[in-house]
């Protein structure tokens, strides 16, 4: 009867013995100790997960020795989730006796379709129940760690619910992990069976729902989001002045704490232009084969946010299709970065360097908000 009930058992399987006393120093520095073993346990299992997945899906099989790595990795990093979670005061060791045992059924023909993604999605139901779990610890731990530090011991009924939380998600790593192919059981209970079919096929669903949900909602971020505002320009007229007042002007719309709700985010104006200037004589001096091109921008913050100005926001593009970047900005004198305040307003210029015989194509401001946005001014 033994073995039909131990048969029986999910294929990952965590027992916790219960420690009748505990140091209390111990449980005092718990954290600081933990941290070590709980950060190299991750990373470790992090690159054997990549060779078991590579492994499954070239030969549908994980090899043996591998599989007994992973299992040897995860065994060691419960321990240190035991250890953090003060079931145990002994310090996690690589091998040998330990109060956490942890072991896993080892998979002849583990599924290829659902490594890893559908793994994942079909466990969401359990992550979301994890994570209120992991909200209860934060409640509960505090509670136990005191109870150590009075009495030498913790509570058992919380150390079985603890030991439990642990459990649950050992088992729900095993699976996405496919060192099994059982759905894992909705259970604390060191004893419980894998989940039935219903439950599986009811979680899958609401993992493809949830999946959905977020892949949809990014989609409509990206389809909804506003694009890159622009406008044409004469070159010609504008470096001779003959562009009338607000004919380039552009009115830049950006996003707020709402869900793509619009608010006026400011306005940008190309208002002047030199191709050659002499404006960085004699302090700079362009390249042999190159001059310096200047334009002014008139850029007015009407946001609830500063607005930021540096040099790397703005790109000349000229005829060869090259981009430059600007050799000098200045922000009614002064040099970024700088902000310009809600309802404020200020005279950018701009300095580039290109070569001489091409003319530009393109004036890019990157405006940076809530969100980011590009001016661009095209010239013809």
């Amino acid at each position: 009867m033994a073995q039909i009930a131990e048969s029986a058992r999910y294929a990952v399987r965590l027992d916790v013995d219960y420690p009748q006393r505990q140091s209390r120093w111990k449980a005092f520095l718990r954290l600081p100790l933990s941290v070590p073993v709980l950060v190299f346990s991750w990373l470790l299992q992090s690159g054997v997960a990549l060779a078991m997945w590579a492994a499954i899906l070239v030969s549908g099989r994980i090899p043996r020795w591998l599989f007994e790595f992973q299992v040897a990795v995860n065994r060691w990093q419960v321990r240190a989730g035991a250890y953090f979670l003060i079931l145990t005061d002994d310090y996690p060791p690589f091998e040998g006796d330990y109060g956490t045992r942890y072991d896993v059924q080892y998979p002849e023909r583990p599924s290829r379709w659902r490594l890893v993604i559908w793994k994942f999605i079909s466990s969401i139901p359990h992550f979301i129940i994890l994570g209120t779990l992991a909200l209860t610890l934060v409640v509960v731990m505090p509670i136990c760690w005191f109870a150590i530090l009075l009495t030498g011991r913790f509570p058992q009924g919380l150390h079985l619910y603890v030991a439990g939380v642990l459990r649950w998600g050992a088992r729900v790593q095993a699976y996405v992990l496919s060192l099994t192919d059982e759905f894992p059981p909705f259970s604390l209970s060191a004893d419980a069976g894998a989940a039935s079919k219903n439950s599986y096929v009811f979680s899958s669903a609401i993992g493809v729902l949830a999946a959905g949900g977020v892949i949809g909602s990014l989609a409509a971020l990206v389809i909804l989001a506003p694009g890159d505002v622009t406008a044409e320009v004469s070159y010609e007229r504008l470096l001779a002045g003959e562009l009338l007042p607000g004919e380039t002007r552009v009115q830049v719309e950006g996003t707020e704490d709402g869900f793509w709700e619009e608010q006026g985010t400011g306005t940008v104006e190309l208002t002047a232009a030199a191709d050659p200037t002499d404006d960085l004589a004699p302090l700079l001096v362009p390249r042999t084969g190159h001059r310096f091109v200047e334009f002014e921008l008139a850029v007015e913050n009407q946001s609830y946010h500063s607005l930021d100005i540096e040099e790397s926001n703005f790109r000349l593009k000229d005829e060869d299709d090259d981009n430059h970047r600007a050799v000098l900005v200045v922000v009614d004198g002064r040099i970024p970065p700088l902000e310009i305040d809600e309802g404020e307003s200020a005279t950018v210029g701009l300095f580039f360097e290109l070569p001489v015989g091409l003319d530009p194509t393109e004036l890019l401001f990157n405006m940076v908000h809530h969100v980011h946005r590009h001016v661009v001014y095209k010239f013809r």
